[in-house]
């Protein structure tokens, strides 16, 4: 019998092919719940049905994908308004799309058809969402001999954002093919990319790819470069960090400056020592300095923890500003936004860009006044890219926790993880989990500590 194909491999195989293939010899796929509704980037069922609440809803609540298809294709049948949780199949193809929408046409229901949106949190609309709607596309053509000419996605927002299927629809049946290929047994090449982190199966193709010194190792490599150095016979990390010149100035498409940065990673990867390529650009601090990390549940679409570091010379105070209900979010905002402004010169680290957009993003559903804005686009420095333009790691990622622990760092929690700090504050909402709440409070402080050593570290208070 073959094994059936659902819209979640297409997330699977965009992330990291070798999962799909990882999860078809199991037969399963072994993430918890939560987990996989976190990494489909889908919300909690009641924020969904909030989102439903102005429509006519039938649910369709059944854990067996067969009776649950049978009670789709009732409702279908009676021609109800919306579909929430239907199931669609034919053949070994499975599709569970979030809303299927009666809209007014001819198909072989009568005079309606439907089309399939999904709710999404993103507010980017990605290949693997618009893949996915193509494959909801096909299904349906098999059910009511039309296939819709548009996919959808809801936001969190309410925001509907239609594309037309046509557009995709070449490239969604190439990777269908390759999906198909992948389920059947064939095994794809293994490459390395922080998206692979998702997989439950990343340390295997991690000890994988470290054991044939794969190109992927080295931090975001294209596929193309990738297959540039092969035509140049380099295959191996140390055949690049070993190559002369004249065999690097030779691969094709790729410029001379590129190509000596891609050597120097491979140099850093093999002989596994960090290489300044420059002075780290990052200000002196002579007095008070905030360090700050932030704790989503995109599944509430909610942030429910702004930590901070304070330091003021030799005195470091950590300070959590939590939302213990996720009504409470709006009052831990305000909070914090008073503690701010207490600090108008103080500088804001962080790492990534993810602090500074949810700080744009909670100022306009909450407000924040202008000098405070202000304060958060002049004042906030970003550790990451500022690292990336003058360090190279032996590391095949600079996450936060990569480069923290290479330099030396621990958390305190053997399974800290953002994933994790969800996990925690769903168990505390849930079940009034103390410890939970706690390990998710741990979690953010060890995160905005590490920050700040990486931050000492760059400026030359580094440790042997």
């Amino acid at each position: 019998m073959s094994k059936r194909i659902t819209q979640h491999a297409f997330y699977q195989y965009m992330k990291c092919p070798t999962w799909l293939y990882h999860e078809a010899q199991e037969g399963e796929d072994i993430r918890v719940p939560l987990i996989k509704l976190l990494q489909d980037e889908g919300l909690i069922k009641e924020q969904a049905r909030i989102l439903l609440s102005d429509r006519k809803v039938e649910e369709v609540d059944l854990p067996d994908l067969d009776e649950a298809s049978v009670k789709t294709l009732e409702l279908m049948a009676k021609g109800v308004e919306t579909i929430y949780r239907g199931v669609l199949m034919h053949g070994r193809h499975v599709a569970q799309p979030d809303i299927l929408e009666r809209v007014e046409g001819d198909s072989k229901l009568g005079d309606y058809y439907y089309v399939a949106c999904d709710i999404k949190r993103s507010r980017h609309l990605k290949d693997e969402y618009r893949f996915q709607g193509a494959f909801y596309a096909d299904i349906l053509k098999e059910i009511q001999g039309l296939r819709p000419v548009q996919g959808y996605v809801m936001r969190a927002d309410r925001v509907v954002e239609g594309y037309l299927i046509d557009e995709v629809y070449a490239n969604y049946r190439l990777t269908l093919d390759d999906i198909e290929r992948i389920v059947d047994g064939e095994r794809p090449e293994p490459f390395l990319t922080s998206a692979a982190k998702n997989s439950p199966w990343f340390q295997k193709l991690h000890k994988e790819v470290q054991e044939c010194d794969h190109l992927s190792l080295i931090n975001r490599i294209w596929r193309s470069e990738m297959d540039a150095l092969k035509a140049v016979s380099i295959n191996t990390v140390t055949d690049l960090a070993e190559a002369p010149e004249k065999q690097i100035k030779a691969i094709p498409g790729v410029t001379k400056d590129r190509a000596l940065f891609l050597q120097k990673q491979a140099e850093s990867l093999k002989e596994n020592k960090v290489i300044f390529v420059g002075p780290v650009d990052l200000p002196p601090e002579n007095g008070v300095v905030l360090v700050i990390d932030i704790e989503s549940d995109p599944l509430r679409d909610i942030h429910y923890l702004i930590g901070v570091l304070r330091i003021n010379g030799d005195v470091e105070e950590y300070i959590p500003f939590l939302a213990r209900t996720p009504e409470e979010e709006g009052r831990m905002w305000q909070e914090f936004l008073l503690f701010i402004d207490d600090y108008p010169d103080a500088r804001m680290y962080h790492y990534g860009w993810y602090e500074l957009d949810v700080f744009r993003r909670m100022g306009v559903k909450y407000g924040v006044p202008d000098r405070i804005a202000k304060q958060f686009e002049e004042r906030m420095v970003d550790v990451l890219p500022r690292l990336r333009e003058s360090v190279i790691f032996p590391l095949s990622f600079y996450s936060l926790k990569d480069v923290a622990k290479y330099l030396g760092f621990s958390w305190r929690h053997p399974e800290a993880s953002g994933q994790n700090s969800v996990v925690w504050y769903h168990e505390f909402l849930d079940n009034k989990d103390e410890q939970a709440l706690q390990d998710t409070i741990d979690y953010n402080e060890d995160d905005v500590r590490a920050t700040w050593l990486l931050r000492n570290w760059a400026v030359g208070d580094r440790s042997d």
